[in-house]
């Protein structure tokens, strides 16, 4: 039986979502004494060089226009640039049970913007779907007093800074998916990838080195290497699927799809981070995946 170009880009949607979570396992795991924009850096570099050596095979490099050109730079700007930084300094915060539910709750927005703005359909069931995503998002972010918000115990201030760092990180991927979608209207996945990562990356490295968060090299070794290194790799993987998956499935359906990460992540930071689980968490994160799940049936 033949796939529709619609179920591929669903199937590429849910192992985008995949590679997400690993990424954000590694972060947690090893990438505690990196500067969140310096990891955010350092994997759009590696995952850039790629996806220029894949544009450089497959693409007919045709001009890029104008419109082009200012979509994809906002797209980078919000997701690749400010979305992913902050998400990952949530991570390190309230750890990847809290903050990957929290900010996996983006598609609300995109779904709700793509049908304002880029006219996509969505139908009875998304009001469902919307409700029972906040409603996880709830439960999730609003913890029990005695209950530690992370493998570091975090105090009340720091721990709600960090919950507003995973929901402005959501505002911001659901701007980059909406500026994203139209953008692929005009250019090839390939050549949006090779024009948004390594100019995300170049902007990352002036900002961390204007900031005074460049590390010095004999840091990045060993553990926090592999972090890096890590998320570079699943970079590649996630990104390059991601933009696949709107062109193929829509900017609403790909938010949705990607936005399963927590179902993959959240049981195997419990098991293999020792990330503090309970009801609520479990609760959320089903009732958010659920939700999404019932905005990709609209």
């Amino acid at each position: 039986m033949s796939v529709s170009s619609v179920e591929l880009g669903e199937l590429l949607g849910l192992l985008a979502a995949f590679a997400w979570g690993i990424t954000g396992l590694l972060v947690r795991a090893w990438g505690m004494g990196v500067n969140a924009i310096v990891i955010n850096a350092v994997r759009n570099a590696i995952s850039g060089s790629v996806f220029v050596l894949i544009w450089l095979s497959v693409s007919g490099r045709a001009p890029v226009p104008p419109a082009a050109w200012v979509l994809l730079g906002l797209s980078m700007l919000t997701g690749l640039g400010l979305g992913d930084s902050l998400y990952f300094e949530a991570l390190k915060r309230i750890g990847v049970t809290r903050a990957m539910p929290i900010s996996m709750a983006y598609p609300v927005l995109a779904s709700v913007g793509a049908v304002v703005l880029l006219h996509e359909a969505m139908g009875p069931l998304a009001a469902v779907g919307i409700a029972l995503t906040l409603g996880g998002v709830y439960l999730v972010a609003v913890r029990p007093s005695a209950e530690a918000s992370s493998v570091r115990a975090e105090p009340a201030a720091g721990y709600w800074i960090g919950v507003a760092l995973a929901a402005t990180a959501a505002v911001s991927w659901s701007c980059s998916t909406l500026a994203l979608s139209p953008a692929l209207q005009l250019v090839d996945a390939s050549t949006a990838a090779a024009i948004r990562t390594p100019l995300a990356s170049a902007l990352l490295f002036a900002a961390a080195g204007r900031a005074g968060a460049l590390p010095q090299l004999t840091r990045l070794r060993g553990s926090a290497l592999i972090a890096v290194l890590g998320t570079g790799v699943m970079s590649v993987v996630s990104t390059g699927l991601f933009v696949v998956c709107v062109s193929l499935a829509g900017a609403g359906r790909a938010a949705v799809l990607t936005a399963t990460s927590p179902l993959f992540a959240v049981p195997l930071s419990v098991l293999l981070l020792g990330e503090p689980g309970s009801w609520r968490i479990v609760a959320g994160t089903l009732a958010s995946v659920l939700g999404v799940v019932l905005l990709a049936e609209t």
